[in-house]
């Protein structure tokens, strides 16, 4: 196995994961665009956190029990209620004459940024099957022939490295385009990001409700 190659492609899977729009998404594009680039950066470390938790729980501990469908089902359902809530916040925050300012006083805390990004992140316990499915495709194209603890551990290390490196990136490109964005549809903006929340947790309820009934 050539390492430097295994390090690259490892790296280039976690920066493409990370592009489709999630929840973490959102909320770090959330902070960034009102102003909050430190938060933005904690939402992405609570996430990164997480996600290296699921990565060794995957190889090294308990994933077959946190992959059952009521297990997932109970993750899922935590999830929608903890999204609809967030929504819920965000959307009434957005319809207040003064919205920017309340915004302010809360998002520009760096430890509720981390704990949102942990929130967000350990509702999806599908992140095991994410890793289970990276090893098989990496031994599959030949980049790993022997999973040893040192390649788990450094396979975790570097693709939620790709996965943090989009997050930043995503975070320093809107709190730079923030300052072309008049004040006036910054309300709208945060409406938006409630909106999708509030999908996301819908979502979380549809596949959740179905198997706990």
């Amino acid at each position: 196995m050539n390492y430097i190659i295994f390090t690259i492609a490892a790296f280039i899977m976690g920066f493409l994961a990370a592009i489709p729009i999630g929840p973490i998404q959102i909320e770090v594009a959330r902070r960034a665009i009102n102003g909050h680039l430190k938060s933005s950066f904690m939402v992405a470390f609570g996430s990164f956190t997480v996600d290296v938790l699921y990565g060794v729980i995957a190889f090294f501990g308990i994933a077959p029990f946190l992959l059952t469908e009521t297990v997932r089902a109970v993750f899922w359902l935590i999830g929608g209620i903890f999204l609809l809530v967030l929504s819920y916040i965000i959307i009434i925050s957005s319809s207040k004459l003064n919205q920017i300012n309340l915004d302010a006083t809360h998002l520009m805390k760096k430890r509720w940024g981390f704990v949102s990004g942990l929130a967000l992140s350990i509702v999806n316990p599908m992140t095991i099957l994410w890793w289970l499915m990276g090893q098989r495709l990496f031994m599959d194209m030949g980049l790993i022939h022997n999973f040893t603890m040192t390649i788990a551990v450094s396979f975790i290390i570097v693709v939620r490295l790709g996965l943090a490196s989009y997050h930043m990136l995503l975070s320093l490109f809107i709190y730079w385009t923030k300052k072309f964005i008049p004040a006036s549809r910054m309300k709208l903006i945060n409406r938006s990001f409630g909106l999708a929340l509030l999908l996301v947790a819908l979502y979380f309820f549809f596949k959740s409700i179905p198997v706990l009934l």
